[in-house]
């Protein structure tokens, strides 16, 4: 069993009082977070219930919610001690919330519950669960996760470092790694693949049932094929600002009908979106945002990317790791990327073989912004401008 990073801070909360939700994209790992975390509990009194399984979801959707406790009690589970009850998959029963509520505030139940709606647990939970619980979102793996999976000896740095020239030695050692996760996105089970076409197969078919299974099961769309079309074309315009108008013109679909497909697609986290870089929320929530892809090697299923927009949704996901995104852009020009590092904001650029000149452009662009540090974020080795930041170093 592979280890995430996420885990140190789950395994702190088995010993808190609150519900732990996960919730992120299918298959970044949340059912064997589950069981990793209930081997972690030395007591035996625990239970893991997949509610894809429909002799579990048949349990919890008993309107009698007291009866749970004698069905707990047929499994050798007592509720006179603490109980550790893992629940899977929550987003397949509308109910559940007020049933994990109700046994929450009348018994010695601690839950750890996985969805990959944050929209179900925005809306459901949200309301009944103030106070009682905590959630942790899990994302792909960042490029360290990948090398550990791999089996790759080398540590990155810990933090963001905008100092760093062009590391010769490790650019040898990563690059085809590194080239590797930009092609395929970083799904554990992709990523623990070695054969390539098995690779192509394993993400069409994790695309095929998030299409469905959560689209079908969370939302009330009348066509999957419009949802596909609009799906493929956000792949085709990973890093453009986001003209819905466009969109619909396109697909022959309403505005309404285009906004509502773009938020599903982010609150089921296939997407992303950032907005503009403003210290006026006003002023960002106005302006077009730009679609990313979650997961690269998901986008790759949509479209037929080019190395550029790979690369670029690939950093996007690796920032995306260390806090909010945000772009910039005026007259002369955009920035890819403004990131809010520990409450600063730091600015990207990204090109795949920098040059000296991309790097005075960058700082030209942010002269007039209250943003003190910048840096070029490249791909390539560069032939005589080493003054850059190499996406394999971002941890």
């Amino acid at each position: 069993m592979q280890y995430r990073h996420i885990w140190k801070k789950l395994q702190l909360e088995i010993d808190t009082q609150e519900i732990v939700v996960i919730t992120g994209p299918r298959q970044v790992g949340k059912t064997t977070t589950l069981h990793w975390l209930l081997d972690k509990i030395p007591s035996k009194n625990k239970h893991y219930f997949d509610l894809e399984n429909l002799i579990d979801r048949e349990l919890f959707e008993t309107k009698n919610y007291d009866s749970l406790i004698h069905d707990f009690q047929t499994r050798g589970l007592s509720t006179n001690e603490r109980l550790y009850i893992a629940l899977d998959e929550i987003q397949l029963l509308p109910n559940l919330p007020s049933v994990v509520k109700y046994l929450y505030d009348h018994y010695k139940i601690k839950f750890f519950l996985t969805g990959s709606s944050s929209y179900y647990i925005k809306n459901r939970f949200s309301e009944s669960m103030a106070g009682r619980k905590i959630v942790y979102e899990m994302f792909p793996l960042c490029f360290q996760e990948f090398l550990d999976f791999k089996g790759i000896k080398h540590v990155l740095p810990e933090n963001l470092s905008l100092d760093m020239d062009f590391p010769i030695s490790t650019f040898e050692l990563l690059q085809d790694h590194y080239e590797q996760y930009i092609e395929f996105g970083g799904l554990p089970k992709v990523v623990l693949t070695a054969n390539v076409e098995r690779k192509k197969q394993l993400l069409e078919e994790i695309f095929s049932s998030y299409i469905n299974l959560d689209v079908q099961t969370l939302s009330d769309f009348k066509s999957t094929n419009d949802l596909r079309k609009v799906i493929k074309l956000l792949a085709s315009r990973i890093g453009s600002r986001l003209n819905v108008s466009e969109l619909s013109n396109i697909t022959g679909l309403s505005r309404i009908t285009v906004d509502n497909y773009i938020e599903f697609l982010e609150q089921t986290y296939l997407i992303r979106t950032i907005p503009v870089f403003s210290y006026s929320q006003d002023v960002q929530n106005r302006l077009l945002k730009k679609p990313y892809f979650v997961d690269t090697g998901i986008a790759n299923v949509n479209a037929d990317l080019s190395s550029g927009s790979k690369f670029e949704n690939t950093i996007a996901h690796q920032l995306s790791l260390y806090g909010d995104l945000s772009y910039y852009a005026n007259r002369d020009g955009e920035v890819d990327f403004i990131l809010n590092y520990h409450g600063n904001p730091l600015a990207f650029e990204v090109k795949e073989t920098p040059t000296r000149s991309d790097d005075e452009t960058l700082k030209r662009r942010i002269q007039n912004l209250d943003i003190s540090q910048s840096r070029i974020i490249g791909k390539e080795k560069s032939i005589r401008f080493t003054k850059y930041l190499w996406g394999g170093l971002i941890k």
